[in-house]
């Protein structure tokens, strides 16, 4: 793909690129005709390669741009323009959790100090469980939930992103390492496995997300993404205390639930985890 940097994608101008993934270039276009500036999502080109992917592209696209929640950032559009897929998205000033983790990361000066506090972490859990169930009840998981999948605006209020952008690329030839159906450090065991994903899946990559707040640390990391992934898999989940004895028994038996290898034993839904 060509640097687009100053050129038009149909109504778009694209300003700069703020970031990349293995699904697509992620960039800041000014729309014009509405005087407002977008994230645009524009697909990597050998995703259209695939059997039946505009099918996929538009099915997926036109469901998450239904979705109407404050904590889910609002698809406004999607389009092809010489053979290029994209998505328009609200675009959020904000950083990513995953920005903010590395950022307090970076300033503290004692290991033993918390990243966040139980009760930062309790008000995000709320927030981000409202938006997950809202998109459950309508039939769309996330399938890569992430710090990374996660934005604040600038008021701090936490949004989810890329809603349906892994279940899109999900039948790709490309994804048989699972490098675009999740992310290793957060894939559920049914992911890795390939079996059925529904909103537990979900419930385990938040159950993540909230070891590595109260942690500092993924529960599992290895040189491999095989190596990661074959760990959610086979290995217990590491003691949260080992790292943070400061963590009450409580507060471990909710997230060890959440990271339960079988999805019976997980909580049901994002809203009963936190």
């Amino acid at each position: 793909m060509t640097d687009l940097i100053g050129k038009m994608l149909g109504k778009y101008q694209i300003v700069v690129r703020v970031g990349r993934g293995g699904m697509a270039r992620v960039y800041k276009a000014y729309q014009a005709s509405l005087d407002r500036y977008v994230a645009l999502k524009v697909l990597h080109t050998h995703l259209a390669e695939e059997a039946d992917f505009v099918e996929r592209f538009e099915r997926e696209a036109t469901a998450v741009a239904r979705l109407r929640h404050p904590g889910i950032v609002q698809v406004f559009d999607y389009d092809v323009e010489d053979e290029l897929y994209y998505i328009v998205m609200e675009f959020i000033e904000g950083p990513t959790l995953k920005a903010e983790i590395s950022e307090r990361q970076k300033r503290r000066t004692d290991e033993a100090a918390d990243l966040f506090t139980i009760e930062e972490i309790g008000r995000l859990l709320l927030a981000l469980a409202e938006a997950i169930d809202y998109a459950h009840r309508r039939g769309m998981v996330h399938r890569d939930l992430k710090p990374g999948n996660i934005m604040f605006t600038a008021e701090g209020e936490a949004l989810l992103t890329d809603f349906g952008l892994a279940r899109l690329t999900y039948a790709s030839k490309h994804t048989q390492t699972g490098a675009l159906s999740g992310t290793p450090a957060y894939m559920a065991p049914e992911q890795v496995q390939g079996g059925r994903v529904d909103a537990r899946t979900d419930v385990y990559s938040l159950g993540v997300v909230v070891y590595e707040l109260l942690t500092g640390r993924v529960p599992f990391s290895a040189d491999t993404s095989y190596a990661i992934m074959t760990k959610h898999v086979t290995d217990s989940v590491p003691a949260m205390t080992a790292f943070n004895p400061c963590i009450s028994p409580e507060v471990e038996a909710t997230v060890l639930k959440a990271l339960s290898k079988d999805p019976e034993l997980r909580y049901g839904s994002a809203g009963e985890f936190a």
